[in-house]
């Protein structure tokens, strides 16, 4: 406040408006002139103490001051008889301690044009004069004028328009008008386009932008015009009102904010009296100098403290000049802050005159041009270093410019060009490139180095070759401009790199052929692991291309078994910089997988690491070959682990069916007994022998199973047929034993038929049906199926004496057997579950188990299958053998063993039919040879000289349709399928019973009686 106060008392309490080229006065309530500023008073012709306590200048109706104190009224074109001028006027409510209840007027007069001439007198003129003399109104109004489309598209505008927007006519015509209005403002102009268009007359201020981006302020008056052709257009135009609202705000801010204002702006401002004495300082002072403005004004002499020892005389004379004279040029001083350091400031002034002309004091206003000042050395130190660098380069640098006729004259080099080229390039200045250089005549070059110069556009040759009687060589060449119409050329005699490059590309090309020659997979990596370069046999090994190669993409094709460790083993060896090498595998674009060994070695140039180079090489066959070996040596040890648990059970399982044969036998052999006894001797002789042969055939499957030598035989079978066969055998055992078979059918019988192993398939429905009846005292077993497009899915369920929880897990061990399935009460071998379970897996499916001890047993198998065709599907069933009455077939028996053969011949002799006997291969041979009327041959496989295999070939070169039966102690399932393979046309094995045969002789010839 003690600042304000000695502004006030210096320039008067409406000082402040002298400063201001627009008109401005004070009044009271009555209107009375109360103040006037010097331009107001200048323009009056009239000293202010004159002007006070008379009318104000213009007449404009406003309300009494009181309410309407705060508010604002404008008032356009008013005129005034004592100025004699239009004027536009704003007048807003003012109080003070000398004035209350006032009025300021701010006022910014109007251009006045010259009155036109009549428009009677220049219809008398012609209409080319009458358009000239508007276009030249038009062309020279004061006002901006713009003439636009109804689109709002400039299509006429006048040099005063062009001078506020800084646009030329141009630049204007053709574009939307809101290019000249703020962005946020595009909507509200063609808001207004509209209103006009209407037939509404627009006036109003605006903020327009000049080209520049800067702004300004616009009184725009805007109508609905039509156009030479008819059209609608609209005639804007605009006054620039810029300083007048500058005015006004100037006059809305009250002293308070201005003394705000130059608080707190960048520069240090002061004011000094008329007497040199600082009386204020802005905040920013402290920034500066870090004294607070208190200190300032306190300080008795402010140079003394402030200004650096040796500036201060300048300093002195500033203040002096700034005293003398109304504004100063820019001076540069140092100041001297608080704490010592030093800074340059670059300060003006201006004097402050009272409204007569006396100097009241100066305002200073200081920048901190430290930095500039730093800059300006630091560029003058980047010209040096420009200098030496030029002086100092390696390359060879020429430069040229063009003269007044738009030649390229040469006018200097470096010391390198000297160097580079051999001479002494100091004579050719001054001359035109084409003479100094004779041999770039003619050519493109000149034009590209004074495209260089004129359009700023650089050239680059990588190779120029340049040949004259005082150069040769080649040579890289860049041009580019240093500024306009000048440019440098910087070259490089490259003669020694070419042909190190020469050597290099022969060397490359030798390299490439001999990797793409090598049988092994090359690649090569950067430092950092990335693959650079790759050979055709890579690719081939890993089924990945160059490019892909490249991408690093090998990893996404490394086996996923393998790539993570594959992956830890490179980063190591790419951040130890060490070898490597391992195996693993690929799986290329067509699924197929291939073992590869890779092995990769640092590559070391200069003691340094550039990379890695390595092969791959494919492996697969020798792995294959210990995968095969392993494989072996896990089936003999399985068959080993299958040999201990054989002899541990083998004993108990063949001694006591072979008990029951040897007993009963000296029973019936003894004569002892009647013939009831014999024949039930007899029943339990063939259930012994039953027992023994499935005994030995499940020991066999299991020795198969166990050793991963039993395959599967597809085939195309009705399913619903094997499971009727199953049910039919077993049904008899329920019955007997009292409880129920049920079978439960799905569908039609029609869309059962599927392709999977037959033999197999049965074997594991016997085992879990025989199972299941076996241990069912009471109450039911059910067997329920369904098949899918890819699946058969089977329950067999049962209401038996279950499974404890604890043993669940246990039931597929060969010969293991819970208490309740012991040997000794169901005459259980214990290898049928392990069969299943195995027969199972071989055949790609799953069994799942669930039983509740004293409740039952759940069995669900699932079996992949594939459907057949239609035509499988709709073909008809084979014929069936019809016997013929009267006839006698001829059987053939080849059997070495002597026994066998008579049991054989006991069997058949009881039926009408002709029998005939060999005892090995070459007899049945020729025996064929010669009887021509035998209708089926029984072949014992296993005999001594020609087997029978190799006797059923020669047989079928003379016998082609003969009937032959494989009759073999051979008993799997892959000896049935060898047997049919070889050409027999059915099996049966050792040792069978007669009905079996029968029941075989039936199918296959016309036997005479019925099966038995």
């Amino acid at each position: 406040m003690k600042t304000q106060e000695n502004i006030k008392s210096a320039s008067g309490p409406y000082g402040i408006f002298d400063a201001m080229d627009v008109y401005v006065c004070i009044t009271d309530g009555k209107k009375k002139i109360v103040h006037a500023n010097s331009a107001l008073c200048k323009r009056a012709g009239s000293e202010l103490l004159h002007l006070k306590g008379k009318s104000v200048f213009w007449k404009a109706k406003i309300p009494r001051a009181g309410k309407a104190a705060k508010q604002k009224y404008d008032f356009k074109e008013i005129w005034s008889e004592q100025l004699n001028g239009w004027f536009n006027i704003s007048i807003s409510g003012f109080a003070d301690h000398q004035t209350a209840n006032g009025w300021i007027w701010t006022a910014i007069e109007l251009a006045q044009p010259a009155k036109p001439e009549s428009l009677q007198t220049f219809n008398k003129r012609d209409k080319t004069a009458l358009r000239d003399l508007y276009q030249t109104l038009f062309e020279t109004s004061p006002s901006g004028i713009l003439l636009l489309n109804e689109d709002g598209i400039i299509i006429d505008v006048n040099q005063s328009s062009c001078r506020s927007t800084n646009y030329t006519r141009d630049e204007l015509i053709g574009r939307h008008v809101s290019v000249l209005a703020l962005p946020q403002s595009a909507g509200m102009v063609n808001h207004n386009i509209k209103k006009i268009l209407n037939g509404q007359v627009l006036e109003h201020e605006v903020t327009s932008r000049r080209k520049d981006g800067s702004y300004y302020y616009s009184l725009l008056t805007e109508s609905l015009v039509r156009l030479p052709g008819g059209e609608r257009g609209i005639l804007s135009v605009s006054n620039d009102i810029t300083e007048r609202k500058m005015a006004e705000l100037a006059l809305r801010e009250s002293e308070q904010k201005f003394r705000n204002i130059a608080n707190y702006t960048a520069n240090w401002e002061s004011l000094f009296n008329e007497k040199g004495r600082i009386i204020w300082t802005n905040p920013a002072a402290e920034r500066f100098t870090g004294y607070t403005p208190e200190e300032i004004i306190a300080m008795p002499d402010v140079i003394e403290v402030l200004i650096a020892e040796q500036d201060r005389e300048n300093a002195r004379r500033i203040l002096e000049d700034g005293l003398r004279e109304k504004t100063g040029k820019e001076s540069v001083i140092r100041c001297r802050r608080k704490d010592g350091s030093c800074f340059w400031l670059s300060i003006s002034w201006t004097q402050i005159l009272d409204n007569n002309g006396n100097l009241i004091g100066i305002r200073t206003s200081g920048q901190n041009v430290s930095n500039r000042l730093e800059a300006v050395e630091a560029l003058q130190r980047s010209e040096n270093l420009y200098r030496q660098m030029i002086e100092n380069a390696p390359i060879g640098m020429h430069f040229y410019e063009l003269d007044g006729d738009g030649r390229l004259i040469f006018t200097g080099a470096n010391p390198a060009a000297d160097r580079i080229l051999g001479l002494d390039n100091s004579r050719y200045i001054g001359m035109e490139i084409g003479k100094a250089f004779p041999n770039l005549k003619g050519t493109d070059i000149a034009e590209f180095y004074k495209n260089a110069a004129i359009n700023n556009r650089a050239w680059i040759a990588e190779q120029l070759d340049y040949t004259d009687n005082k150069i040769s060589g080649a040579f890289e060449v860049k041009a580019f401009q240093t500024a306009p119409g000048k440019m440098v050329a910087t070259f490089s005699d490259i003669t020694k790199r070419k042909k190190t490059e020469e050597a290099l590309s022969e060397s490359r090309r030798l390299f490439e052929a001999l990797t793409r020659m090598a049988p092994v997979g090359i690649f090569r990596t950067d430092a950092e692991g990335k693959t650079t370069f790759v050979n055709p046999k890579w690719s081939a090994l890993s089924g990945l291309s160059f490019d892909e190669a490249l991408q690093d993409k090998y990893l996404a094709a490394i086996h996923p078994d393998d790539r993570n460790e594959r992956m830890c083993e490179w980063k190591k060896a790419v951040k130890q910089k060490i070898p490597v090498i391992s195996e693993y595998r690929f799986v290329r674009p067509n699924g197929s997988i291939i073992w590869v060994q890779g092995q990769a070695v640092p590559e070391v140039v200069d003691g340094q690491v550039k990379g890695f180079i390595g092969t791959i090489t494919d492996i697969t066959e020798l792995i294959e070959i210990q995968h095969e070996l392993i494989r072996a040596k896990e089936k003999a040890e399985a068959s080993n682990r299958l040999k201990t648990t054989f002899m541990k059970n083998i004993s108990h399982e063949i001694r006591t069916p072979l008990n029951g044969i040897f007993g009963f036998a000296q029973l019936i052999g003894s004569g002892e007994y009647t013939e009831k006894e014999n024949q039930e001797f007899i029943s339990f002789l063939d259930k012994s022998v039953t027992r023994l042969t499935k005994t030995i055939d499940n020991i066999m499957e299991i020795s198969l199973l166990m050793s991963g030598n039993m395959v599967k035989n597809e085939g195309v079978f009705r399913f619903t047929d094997l499971l009727k066969e199953v049910y039919h055998h077993f049904k008899p055992v329920a019955q007997h034993k009292g409880i129920e078979l049920n079978l439960v059918m799905n569908g039609s019988e029609n869309a059962s038929l599927v392709i999977t192993d037959k033999v197999i398939l049965k074997r594991i429905l016997e085992e879990i049906t025989d199972n299941a009846v076996k241990f069912t005292e009471k109450g039911e077993v059910k067997i329920k199926y369904t098949i899918t497009e890819n699946a058969i899915n089977i329950e067999v369920t049962d209401t038996g004496i279950g499974i404890s929880e604890e043993y669940l897990p246990l039931i597929f061990e060969p010969f293991m057997q819970e208490n309740v399935y012991s040997t000794r009460i169901k005459n259980s071998t214990g290898l049928g579950l392990s069969i299943v379970q195995g027969s199972t897996v071989l055949l790609g499916g799953e069994i799942k188990v669930s039983s509740v001890k004293g409740t039952g047993t759940s069995i669900n198998l699932t079996f992949p299958v594939r459907i057949p065709g239609k035509e499988t599907q709709n073909e008809s069933a084979k014929p069936e053998t019809v016997s013929i009455s009267g006839y006698r077939p001829a059987i053939l028996i080849v059997e070495d063993e002597a026994i066998n053969r008579l049991f054989i011949k006991k069997l058949l002799s009881k039926h009408d039919c002709r029998i005939f006997t060999a005892s090995g291969g070459p007899e049945a041979i020729a025996l064929v040879k010669g009887e021509s009327k035998i209708d089926i041959i029984l072949m014992d496989i296993k005999m001594p000289g020609m087997d029978g295999t190799e006797a059923v070939r020669q047989i079928r070169m003379y016998k082609p349709g003969i009937k032959i039966v494989a009759v073999t102690a051979y008993g799997s399932v892959q000896d049935r399928e060898k047997c049919l393979e070889a050409g027999c046309d059915d099996y049966i094995a050792k040792p069978f019973h007669g009905k079996d045969l029968f029941s075989l002789l039936q199918s296959l010839i016309n036997w005479p009686g019925p099966e038995e």
